[in-house]
Formats: C-alpha cells, sequence, structure tokens
C-alpha cells in the first residue's frame, strides 16, 4: 500500500528556512579547526593578504589546488571580515556554494519527467525532496559547515547537472552546463570532471538526450567549455587528472553505507519502479553509475571524494521517495525519530554532566577530553537549543503524515543534532581544538628577540603553518630555506623531546589542551 505522492513534503518556504539554519548555524562561532577547515583559510588568508591570486599559496609556499573557492573566500573576507572575522567571513563561501547546490537540485527534480500530477493537473512538489535528501546525508554535514572548496565542486556540479536536464527542451541550457563544468574545474582541477562522466551515457538511455536540441546544446556547451578551460589554464595552474588508485576494497562500501543514508537506499527503489522505462530515470541514474565507478576506481575511501556522488543519488532517491510502500515509509520515519530522539537526548545528558558534574563518569570523560575547560555558554545559544528541541517535539507529534514523512523527519532531525551540538557543544570543541592560544605564546616568544625573526620548523604540518600564519602572520620556514635561521619550532611527542645540537636551546614547549599527541618545542639558537 503507499501513500498520497502529491502532497508535498514541505512548504518552499519551511524548505527555505530549514536550508538557512542548517546552513548557517556553528559556521560563524569558532576558531580554526584541523584539518580542513585551517588549510583552506589559510590559504585565502594568504590570498587576501599577499596578493598570491592567480596562484594560492599557504603561509607562503604554493599550495597546488584550483583557486576558485579562495577567490570568494579572500574576497568575502575583506568585504566582511572586519565586522564577522576572516576566517568567519571565509566559511561564508561555503554556505552560498552549497545554497547554490540545493536550489540546482530542487530545479533539477523539478525536470524530471517521473514527476507525479496532482487531480488539478499542476506538478506536485516532490522536488523539494532532492534538497531534503541531500540534507538527511551525514557524509554532508561537516564538510558544509568547514571552509571546504569541495562544496563549490558540488555546486559546479549540480548546475551542469541542471544544464543537462534542460537541455532536451531548451538550447540554452547548454549556457548553464558549460557555467557548471567551469565552475567544478576553477574549484576542483580536472579531476571534477570525472564524476559526471556518466551523463555522456545518457543517449543510450533515453530517446530524450538524442533530439536535435539536445544534440546541438550538447555541441554548443564542448565548444563553450573547451575554450573557457583552455584559457583558464593558460593563466592557471589547474591541477590535472589524478591517477587510478588500487582497485576497490571493503572499505569503500563501507564508508556508502553511512555516508549517502537514508538517500542510498531509497535510490534502489525507483530502479525496481522504472525497470521497464528507465529513460524516465536517466539523469540520475546515469549520473550515479558514472559517478560510483568514478569513486571505487579513482579515490581513496574518504568523507571528502566521496561528496560528488551525493548528488546524483540523492536525484535518483527522489524519483522514488514519493512512492515508497506504506511500511517502508514508517519505518524510516520510526527509526530516524527514534536515532535523532536518542541523540538529542545524549547531547543535552552530556552538557549537564558538564554544567553539574552528575552523572560523574560521564562529566570524568569529558573532562578528560577538554582539561581546564569552564562552560561559559550564553543565555541565546541555552534559549536556541530549548527551540530547537520543542520544535523537534511538535514535528514528531503533530507533522503531517505524508509519503515525505520519513525523508522530511530525517531532515529535520539531521538539524536539530547540528543545531544542538553548535548551541551546546561548540564552545568546549572550540577550546580543545584551537591552535590560537598556542600560537600566540609561540609568537610571544619569538617577538622578545630585538632582530628581526627568521623561525625554521621540523616535521610541523600544514594546518600548523597555516594557524601560525593567521593568528600571529608568523612564517615558518622548512629545509634549505630555514637552515640559517635562529629559532626552530619542533612538532614531536609529550613522551619524546627531540634530540638537536647542543647549539639550540629549549625555550618553550606546549601543546593544545584535548591534543595528546601533537606537541610542540621551541628553540632558539
Amino acid at each position: 500500500m503507499q501513500y498520497n505522492p502529491t502532497v508535498p513534503p514541505v512548504s518552499l518556504r519551511l524548505l527555505c528556512v530549514l536550508c538557512a539554519v542548517y546552513l548557517l548555524t556553528g559556521l560563524l562561532d569558532h576558531d580554526l579547526w584541523k584539518y580542513e577547515d585551517a588549510v583552506h583559510i589559510g590559504v585565502a588568508w594568504d590570498m587576501a593578504q599577499r596578493g598570491h591570486w592567480l596562484r594560492p599559496h599557504l603561509a607562503n609556499e604554493i599550495w597546488n589546488e584550483a583557486p576558485l573557492y579562495y577567490w570568494v573566500g579572500a574576497l568575502l573576507g575583506k568585504l566582511l571580515g572586519g565586522l564577522i572575522g576572516f576566517h568567519n567571513a571565509v566559511r561564508l563561501a561555503t554556505a552560498a556554494f552549497a545554497a547554490i547546490t540545493l536550489y540546482a537540485l530542487d530545479r533539477i527534480a523539478a525536470l524530471s519527467p517521473t514527476e507525479e500530477r496532482g487531480s488539478d493537473g499542476r506538478a506536485s512538489s516532490f522536488n523539494v525532496s532532492a534538497p531534503l535528501l541531500l540534507i538527511c546525508t551525514p557524509g554532508l554535514l561537516l564538510p558544509v559547515h568547514d571552509a571546504q572548496p569541495m562544496i563549490a565542486v558540488m555546486a559546479g556540479q549540480a548546475l551542469a547537472y541542471w544544464g543537462m536536464a534542460q537541455l532536451p527542451q531548451q538550447r540554452h541550457g547548454a549556457l548553464l552546463l558549460t557555467l557548471g563544468l567551469v565552475i567544478a574545474v576553477l574549484a576542483g582541477g580536472f579531476d571534477a570532471l570525472l564524476p559526471m562522466s556518466g551523463l555522456l551515457l545518457l543517449p543510450l538511455f533515453s530517446a530524450r538526450w538524442r533530439n536535435g536540441t539536445a544534440q546541438s546544446g550538447l555541441v554548443i556547451a564542448a565548444m563553450l567549455t573547451i575554450g573557457v578551460l583552455a584559457a583558464a589554464a593558460a593563466l592557471l595552474p589547474l591541477p590535472g587528472l589524478s591517477p587510478f588508485k588500487p582497485a576497490p576494497g571493503r572499505d569503500h562500501f563501507e564508508l556508502l553505507a553511512w555516508y549517502a543514508w537514508p538517500a542510498l537506499p531509497i535510490a534502489l527503489w525507483p530502479l525496481w519502479l522504472y525497470r521497464r522505462h528507465l529513460g524516465s530515470i536517466a539523469l540520475p541514474l546515469a549520473g550515479s553509475i558514472g559517478a560510483l565507478i568514478w569513486y571505487l576506481l579513482c579515490c581513496e575511501p574518504r568523507n571528502l571524494p566521496a561528496l560528488p556522488l551525493l548528488l546524483p543519488l540523492v536525484l535518483l532517491a527522489a524519483t522514488g521517495a514519493s512512492r515508497l510502500r506504506r511500511g517502508a515509509a514508517n519505518a524510516l520515519d520510526w527509526f530516524g525519530m527514534m536515532t535523532f530522539s536518542l541523540l538529542g537526548i545524549f547531547l543535552w545528558l552530556a552538557e549537564a554532566a558538564l554544567l553539574t558534574g552528575t552523572p560523574p563518569t560521564l562529566h570524568k570523560n569529558i573532562m578528560r577530553l577538554i582539561p581546564g575547560y569552564d562552560n561559559n555558554i550564553g543565555l541565546f545559544a541555552w534559549v536556541f537549543a530549548a527551540v530547537i528541541s520543542l520544535l523537534w517535539i511538535l514535528i514528531i507529534f503533530f507533522g503531517r503524515r505524508t509519503p515525505w514523512r520519513g525523508t522530511r523527519n530525517w531532515a529535520c532531525g539531521m538539524v536539530l543534532i547540528w543545531c544542538l551540538f553548535a548551541a551546546l557543544w561548540i564552545p568546549p570543541v572550540d577550546y580543545g581544538k584551537s591552535y590560537a592560544t598556542m600560537d600566540r605564546q609561540i609568537a610571544a616568544r619569538v617577538a622578545k628577540a630585538d632582530a628581526p625573526s627568521c623561525v625554521a620548523s621540523q616535521h610541523l604540518g600544514d594546518v600548523q603553518r597555516a594557524t601560525l600564519d593567521y593568528h600571529t602572520g608568523l612564517i615558518t620556514h622548512r629545509g634549505n630555506a630555514g637552515k640559517h635561521c635562529d629559532w626552530l619550532l619542533v612538532q614531536g611527542l609529550s613522551q619524546h623531546a627531540p634530540n638537536l645540537d647542543k647549539g639550540w636551546t629549549k625555550v618553550w614547549n606546549g601543546m593544545r589542551p584535548s591534543d595528546r599527541d601533537e606537541h610542540y618545542y621551541l628553540f632558539k639558537r
């Protein structure tokens, strides 16, 4: 038995509010975090401070990545950094590209030939489920709240899918396709084209992409894209194609099992529904095939490389989510409500333990991770967390029963958990993860020297070099570039102090409060 598929999951206004809360919450209220966030903000900072616009640098050393995200981040940092802080302004670039992605998914799904129609003949709002399903996926949660160029790659790829969806009816979809491909390459290099290679299969799946309008549009898009990218490659050092990786392993499939949930299992249902009419789901199906082959053959089983796979899977799942059997829809809904309710209760319980010391075992375990932390959650954060929790309770008990109930509740549950974490737990996590205090201690020691300071580094990672540059303006030199420096900063282990020549004297050592592995030693010649 099925639900009535013509009832929309949420109104467009509510969808916009939900997406805005999801994208902006937790984006602007924490310091640079290891690894991706700190490094990409460091590159944008270097670009804004030293003018390396054509070739990105990190702490005055070449950073071999495509520049588009850093252009947008650096410009936003220059415009808004004085109001909200440079690092917060850079992260707004992530929110902007993510908003483009969500909007493009909505428009692509609206063009799908599988769209259900109501009794009045008007198209239903099933396309709203595409952005909802993307919000549901756990794999997107952390990257979309960091400074992350892969979100810009996703935005370009989403625009390219939108252009392809338009081509059978409108030749000007070629312009949108070209724009998407150019954005993807300028944000992620030529590797960003590979996940969309499955779109070349579209003429095999459906006659819609074999008509004259589609074919001429593809030719126009190909010519424009080649011309623009050739000109860009002549000016910019765009990364080329990466070599193939070893054969896929168990880790690839284990990652997908949670990374794309619940879009992945829902995406299997339309394969059965349209098994005799695959042309109805040609675009998301071809995109999923190409992206899955690319992920298995060209990528390591890590979170970031798998992001482009989410787009076609979400589009494929959106074509079948409204036609789930009642039992499957109820099971998905029940599982989501139980999962997010229990996670929300745990976050509140852990906050109570941090604040009151009860239960003592939980309090002890938390303080072991953030020793010395003094809880300083503001009133607004408490009110915000309480309101979000109350809204979740109202959604559970009074939400309208529709075929989208499971999808809607999963999206709302993901927003609930992220908002609770951002309101209650970003301050303690920031206390433990931030490099700011340690960086300023190092810079203060070096600044005591009368002569201009040259600091060499040993075993110092990109994150540490980026945060030192951002927080203090201190540039460290590696290898031969630092052999004549009078200062040396070494990253090592707390149990084993580095052994150096007798000419070096240790003047400082320290670490972040929550870090048990990274220990830093400052020496002077």
